[in-house]
C-alpha cells in the first residue's frame, strides 16, 4: 500500500508540474485557443488525457488475436512470416485463443503462471489504459494486472538494456502522435493471443494518435529479425471511457475457480 501511494503521489506532482510548464509556454489560457487543433494541448503536444477503453463494438472495432494485419483473428497463425527458429517455437505453443486455441493443458505463460503479458500483447486484453504526461516522462497505466510503464521522453536506449517484462521504452512526439520505441523485452512472453513467439531482439514501435475527442488510435509495428523475416503491424482503437477503473489482477485461485466452474464444464462431453 505504501508503494502504491508513493507512485500515485509522484504521478500527481508530475502532472501538476507539467500543467504549470504548459501554462508558462502557452501564456494566458485564451491566447492561441482559436489555433488549437483537436487532439493537441495548447503547446502543440498530443493530448492523451482520459481513460481509454478498447473498442469492441464500433465499425472500426477489431478484436485482435495477432499483430499480423493479414491475419488479425489468427485464423491462419502458421502463415505468419516466421523464421525456422520461430516456427519451431510456435509449434510448441498451446494458446487459449485463435485457430489453435485450447484450454486443456495450455502452456500460455499468462494463463499458466500469471506472468505479465508484456509488450505488445497487453493491448489485446479488454481493459483500459491511461496516460500521465509530464515534460520528461509519460506514464502508461494498464488496468489489466495493474502494471505501468515509464516512457522516457526524447532519450536514447542504453547500449546494453536490461531484459525486463515491459522493456526499455523511450518516447517522442511527432505532430499529433505519441511514439514509443521499446527494446529489451523478455522472450518469455508471447507477441499475441495466438502464441507467436519473439526473441530478445524484439523491437516494438507504438504510435498513439487521438483521432477525435472520443477515439484513440494505436498502431503497433513488430521488428524481430531473429524470429520474423519482415516487419509487420496492426491497428486498434480505443474509446474514451467514463470509468471507473476496476481491479483486474492475475490470481491463481480465481483462474482455478474459472477452470473448474466454466472451462471444465463446457469441455466435458454430456453423458449419453
Amino acid at each position: 500500500m505504501r508503494i502504491r501511494m508513493t507512485v500515485v503521489m509522484v504521478a500527481l506532482f508530475a502532472t501538476l508540474a507539467f500543467s504549470s510548464v504548459l501554462r508558462a509556454q502557452s501564456g494566458p489560457a485564451s491566447a492561441g485557443a482559436k489555433d488549437k487543433k483537436p487532439g493537441l494541448m495548447s503547446g502543440g503536444i498530443p493530448d492523451l488525457s482520459g481513460l481509454w477503453d478498447p473498442d469492441f463494438r464500433g465499425p472500426e472495432a477489431v478484436r485482435l488475436n495477432s499483430w499480423d494485419s493479414a491475419d488479425p483473428f489468427a485464423q491462419h497463425p502458421e502463415q505468419a512470416p516466421m523464421t525456422p527458429w520461430a516456427a519451431a517455437k510456435f509449434k510448441e505453443a498451446r494458446p487459449p485463443f485463435g485457430a489453435r486455441q485450447t484450454f486443456d493443458n495450455t502452456n500460455d505463460p499468462v494463463q499458466r503462471f500469471c506472468d505479465p503479458p508484456g509488450i505488445p500483447r497487453i493491448y489485446m486484453y479488454p481493459w483500459t489504459i491511461k496516460f500521465i504526461q509530464t515534460p520528461t516522462d509519460v506514464y502508461i497505466l494498464y488496468e489489466y494486472t495493474k502494471v505501468w510503464r515509464d516512457v522516457a521522453m526524447n532519450s536514447e536506449h542504453p547500449k546494453d538494456p536490461d531484459i525486463t517484462w515491459m522493456g526499455d521504452a523511450v518516447g517522442k512526439y511527432e505532430g499529433d502522435t505519441f511514439v514509443v520505441d521499446t527494446v529489451g523485452l523478455s522472450d518469455k512472453t508471447w507477441l499475441d493471443q495466438a502464441g507467436h513467439p519473439h526473441s530478445d531482439a524484439l523491437h516494438v514501435i507504438e504510435r498513439f494518435r487521438r483521432v477525435d475527442q472520443g477515439k484513440l488510435e494505436l498502431s503497433v509495428t513488430i521488428d524481430d529479425p531473429k524470429a520474423y523475416t519482415r516487419t509487420f503491424s496492426a491497428t486498434k482503437y480505443y474509446n474514451l471511457s467514463p470509468g471507473p477503473v476496476g481491479e483486474t489482477l492475475c490470481a491463481y485461485s480465481e483462474m482455478k475457480e474459472f477452470q473448474e466452474k466454466v472451462v471444465d464444464k463446457t469441455q466435458t462431453p454430456p453423458r449419453k
